[in-house]
């Protein structure tokens, strides 16, 4: 009985894992609009700080709603944004992977090494960044 069950629970956490969309792309936190919007904005804002503006950045997704609230977050900063044009631009794929239920962390990697997080917290329905940012130029062997 004791196996039936475990096995049952290995089965179930199966269902319930999340893979990668085709591109590369992870998300397992639910976020409302505002707060895609927020998470959206302090990657932008990143990317103005270290590229300014004049970087185009190519992001291949698949139409979640984060992704695109992401790509239009980005060119209202001044960002521009290409889509299936990994030849030719900067390919930025991201990663949102819950910590607990009310902690998760947002990645964003670049395809030349670089690649930047923030962990975030949801408090008393507000979400909210944790001062500290990881980042990480170039790669390591």
């Amino acid at each position: 009985m004791k196996t039936i069950i475990i096995g049952l629970l290995l089965l179930l956490s199966g269902c319930a894992s999340y893979q990668p969309d085709e591109y590369g792309n992870y998300n397992d936190v639910t976020l409302t609009p505002s707060e895609s919007r927020v998470i959206a904005s302090d990657v932008a804002r990143f990317l103005r700080k270290t590229d300014s503006a004049k970087r185009i950045v190519n992001i291949n997704h698949d139409n979640s709603a984060f992704a695109t609230t992401l790509i239009s977050t980005l060119r209202q900063m001044g960002i521009g944004v290409s889509v299936n044009n990994p030849d030719t631009y900067l390919n930025m794929h991201y990663r949102l992977t819950a910590l607990n239920p009310t902690q998760f962390y947002m990645t964003a990697s670049f395809n030349d090494g670089r690649h930047f997080s923030r962990i975030w917290a949801i408090s008393n329905n507000q979400l909210i960044p944790l001062p500290s940012r990881t980042a990480f130029w170039g790669t390591y062997e």
